[in-house]
């Protein structure tokens, strides 16, 4: 017998892992109130003791009971002859139940639980057949629920005919609710119209076909890289320097750009889009549609263009690519990647429905037109990187070799940073230049401590506008409390805490013994810092910030 069972993916995938784990009692019952209960309907406890549970819900303009049997879905019986089946068992006596519950006019429920990588899906039987005696099997689909993760709701019908089950998250229970009588008994091929999507439907609307080609190849001309990263230490200029390079590519286009930041919880539905709830116009009822993410509002953005005769470029910005599980957010979108030598897609992929409707919906004709989808070559993927930032994940060799990488030196661009401060009091005071202490304390960090270069700061690592001088003329730095006060908060603290964390009793050894300071606390290393300025580096830095002016 097979030891490992189907899972189902955030991306719509499935694949084999150890068997699920069974939650507990109140995970579940936990995970149905906040399904009930979404955007502030009313659910209230008639009986949370025992199964079958009972509570009173408020749903098309009436107050209904729903009566439901709970529990988490499993690999079926049969992991070697039916590999991706799902179910759950109930008494028979408590079918009966939820029967009569249905057919006395208020909701009767089996619901099955399914939880994985934070995501829950409820997994919904309407019984409307009772059964004498034993234990009744409810089966699903691993892929209908991979399907519901992804879009966020599915169904599947059994091969014998003998009744539609409905996968969905939580926050589309509502949606399940007020259109159950339609999804138990038949599986919905355009199911986003119930809820008032206004997509149309193939055999009721004429499709003018002259207007919905897609061109992917526009012949718009740039020397800039389609796909392109730029990485290097924290300060280096990663930012600004796609902001530039934003500006000449933009220059005297129409052309536009959207700025997204990774972070560990973003995913392929913030990425690419998803179905969401959201509020009718001037109402409070809720319809469910799709939601472009920034990578599909852009491509809209470019293939629009596309159709003109003067096509315009069009750019998505990526801040800290790496701070999220990349593979994972790109999902399907990663095979676009690969361009030829005119900047499309080498490669096609088959949209999925949501997306093709969508498309079909921004750009006119039937979604079947929409089948196949690649990178047009105006459309710009940009990123920034810092491979050596905390909580960032790794980029498989794959991944990678779809990029163009460019990296930004630690010195780069920095002959226009001036800015000079006096520091430290009495026989501590020096007034030293902001960049010129940055690459001592470089050096320091290199050459006594073996620091990667990735660790160590930019010329940009404080803002312009903390080291803003005077004049042309005079280089003294205009407010020096915020200045003083951004190097303790910034560049003390990213040594103490970050870059230097397993020698900051070495870099700091010039706190040690003045006055009561220490360096086994940051806020001691800041006092320090107010009495005896760059002096807290230890014996011997300033021969090497002098050294670094010269």
């Amino acid at each position: 017998m097979s030891s490992q069972y189907y899972h189902a993916n955030l991306d719509g995938t499935i694949e084999k892992d150890d068997p699920p784990k069974e939650l507990l009692k109140n995970e579940e019952l936990q995970i149905i109130e906040e399904a009930f209960s979404s955007y502030g309907h009313s659910f209230n406890w008639i009986n949370k003791e025992q199964q079958p549970y009972k509570a009173k819900i408020f749903v098309n303009q009436e107050d209904k009971e729903v009566v439901f049997r709970v529990k988490t879905v499993s690999g079926g019986g049969r992991p070697d002859t039916i590999p991706r089946e799902q179910r759950i068992q109930i008494p028979g006596e408590q079918l009966n139940e939820l029967v009569d519950a249905n057919t006395q006019g208020n909701i009767g429920l089996i619901l099955g639980v399914y939880k994985r990588k934070g995501i829950s899906i409820i997994i919904a039987w309407r019984p409307m057949n009772k059964q004498t005696g034993g234990n009744v099997s409810k089966q699903a689909n691993i892929q209908m629920i991979a399907d519901a993760m992804s879009c966020g709701f599915a169904q599947f019908e059994y091969p014998t005919g003998n009744g539609v089950v409905c996968a969905f998250r939580k926050e589309f229970m509502q949606y399940y609710l007020k259109n159950i009588e339609i999804f138990s008994e038949k599986i919905v091929s355009d199911y986003h119209d119930i809820v008032g999507v206004n997509i149309v439907s193939e055999g009721t609307t004429e499709y003018d076909s002259s207007s919905n080609e897609m061109s992917f190849k526009t012949g718009f001309q740039s020397d800039f890289n389609r796909n392109r990263i730029v990485f290097g230490a924290p300060g280096t200029g990663k930012s600004y320097q796609l902001r530039e390079d934003c500006k000449k590519l933009m220059d005297g286009t129409l052309g536009t750009y959207e700025r997204v930041t990774f972070h560990p919880d973003y995913a392929y539905s913030h990425f690419v889009g998803t179905y969401k709830p959201v509020t009718e116009d001037g109402t409070a009822d809720i319809k469910y549609e799709f939601v472009p993410g920034p990578f599909m509002r852009v491509y809209v953005e470019a293939l629009k263009s596309g159709r003109d005769s003067s096509p315009q470029p069009h750019l998505l910005l990526i801040e800290e690519i790496n701070r999220a599980k990349v593979a994972a957010v790109f999902g399907d979108v990663f095979q676009l990647l690969d361009r030829d030598d005119d900047g499309v897609s080498e490669y096609e992929i088959y949209a999925s429905e949501d997306v093709k409707k969508y498309l079909a919906k921004e750009l006119g004709g039937s979604p079947e037109s929409y089948s196949r989808i690649r990178i047009p070559d105006n459309m710009f993927i940009w990123a920034t990187m810092n491979s050596a930032d905390q909580g960032v994940f790794p980029m498989d060799t794959a991944f990678k070799r779809r990029w163009n990488f460019e990296y930004l030196g630690i010195n780069e661009n920095d002959g226009a940073i001036k800015g000079k401060i006096k520091l430290g009091k009495g026989l501590h005071e020096l007034e030293v230049e902001w960049n010129q202490l940055r690459k001592a304390i470089n050096e320091k960090l290199a050459e006594d401590y073996k620091v990667n270069e990735d660790k160590l700061m930019g010329p940009y690592f404080l803002s312009n506008k903390l080291i803003r001088t005077v004049s042309e003329a005079d280089d003294t730095i205009v407010d020096s409390e915020k200045f003083i006060s951004a190097f303790k908060n910034k560049v003390i603290m990213y040594l103490y805490e970050d870059a230097a964390k397993q020698y900051k009793n070495k870099l700091f050894d010039g706190c040690n013994g003045v006055k009561n300071f220490s360096t086994a606390k940051y806020s001691s290393v800041c006092d320090a810092f107010d009495e005896i300025g760059i002096d807290i580096f230890g014996d011997g830095f300033r021969e090497i910030y002098n050294k670094q002016g010269e």
